[in-house]
């Protein structure tokens, strides 16, 4: 039973929805901006790909009583993604109570417990600052609620690889028939508590971002949410699709705590491991979204996994990273990506990696610069997700004509 993506909804530092995803990408645009929202003592960094603030983001959160901003990015996201499939929260709770829906929804450390001192708009959080905010049950539960489908949501939690893994998992329960409808994707806020503990690794860049560039010198931290619905081919007959999630790879290395295998072993296994459950060779594989974070250890780490997975052929593979444009979503990272790489699929551009000049290209891949860059007969595309603790997650996607036929 082939898993189609009928419908996709995000919010991102380029701005409320995949239009504004997709268009900013295209536009060369950056999402990254001065953190407001906290102190910024003890930081290596004082930026990051923060989600615009705006006025229908307080009516959004006051008609739905929602007091954390990873609940309120993931509503928003959910909202779009269902409305882009044409199926109302009605259905949708429906089918939940029948057990034949859920949400999977991945993040890296959920509503996290944030020092009541240092961020006192975090105090604000669900149940005043309970330090059972940092408990994922919770998290589950107020997803639940919000969504009126008790329930509904089970959470992912592998890292940065959270929203990959979660549309991994989407796929297992449709092929397996355990669900009809699977609203997968991830959300994550940034909080003061994240930003201290990565610059004491020292994994923040003290600029910005330059994925694959010889000058990069870490990555900048985003915000925001991304789902997608995943349904069995069956049920959209004659109806609009998104793209076809034909595979999915998962794989672990446990090299270190915070850095990758440095021959990229891990994920040249997640990538082998997308492209044997699909079905498809490498040679058929035309893009693909790197992981790119721009930390020294990690972009060479993926260019060794894309070089022994598609050989010489790596070299001249299209390909791209977007944590430039939007910052390093954490947990939210895979699903917004995902979409990204869907919307090349569908449009046949890939959108340039920011920062990053033609000469200065590390790693011996064929990275785009600048602008969008078409790549025609554009069928297959390959999103990677590598988080820390050698979580790896890797999707393969494959373009449509639009709708499955009746």
């Amino acid at each position: 039973m082939l898993p189609i993506i009928t419908g996709m909804g995000c919010i991102s530092a380029l701005g409320h929805g995949v239009d504004a995803l997709w268009n900013g990408l295209l536009h060369g645009r950056s999402g990254i901006r001065p953190i407001t929202s906290f102190a910024h003592d003890g930081l290596r960094n004082v930026k990051a790909g923060t989600v615009p603030d705006g006025p229908e983001l307080g009516a959004f959160a006051h008609e739905y009583g929602i007091r954390h901003r990873l609940l309120l990015y993931a509503l928003i996201a959910i909202d779009e993604a269902l409305a882009d499939a044409g199926i109302d929260r009605a259905a949708f709770k429906e089918k939940a109570a029948r057990g034949r829906a859920v949400v999977l929804l991945g993040t890296s450390l959920g509503m996290s417990l944030v020092d009541r001192d240092g961020v006192p708009d975090e105090v604000l959080t669900i149940h005043d600052g309970d330090p059972d905010n940092a408990d994922l049950d919770r998290l589950a539960a107020e997803a639940d609620r919000l969504l009126g489908a008790p329930g509904a949501t089970t959470i992912v939690s592998t890292a940065c690889a959270s929203s990959t893994h979660a549309l991994a998992l989407a796929r297992d329960l449709i092929r397996a028939g355990e669900a009809e409808l699977v609203v997968a994707g991830g959300a994550d806020s940034l909080d003061r508590m994240k930003y201290l503990g990565h610059s004491a690794l020292q994994t923040l860049s003290l600029d910005v971002p330059r994925p694959f560039s010889t000058a990069r010198d870490g990555t900048l931290f985003g915000e925001g949410a991304g789902f997608l619905v995943v349904e069995p081919a069956r049920a959209r007959a004659g109806r609009p699709v998104r793209a076809a999630l034909v595979g999915a790879g998962y794989s672990t290395d446990i090299t270190h705590v915070t850095a990758p295998d440095p021959e990229g072993s891990g994920a040249a296994m997640a990538m082998r491991s997308a492209l044997i459950d699909s079905g498809i060779t490498p040679q058929a594989v035309g893009h693909v979204n790197l992981h790119g974070s721009g930390t020294a250890l990690n972009d060479i780490a993926e260019a060794k996994a894309m070089a022994a997975v598609f050989g010489s052929a790596a070299a001249a593979l299209p390909a791209t990273s977007i944590k430039a444009a939007v910052g390093h979503a954490m947990g939210a990272a895979g699903a917004i990506e995902a979409i990204a790489t869907i919307r090349t699929l569908e449009t046949g551009l890939v959108p340039p990696t920011l920062g990053l000049g033609p000469l200065e290209v590390d790693g011996g891949l064929d990275i785009v610069t600048g602008s969008p860059r078409r790549v025609d007969d554009l069928v297959f595309a390959l999103s990677n997700s590598f988080g820390f603790g050698g979580a790896n997650g890797v999707v393969a996607l494959a373009k449509t004509s639009g709708e499955v036929p009746a």
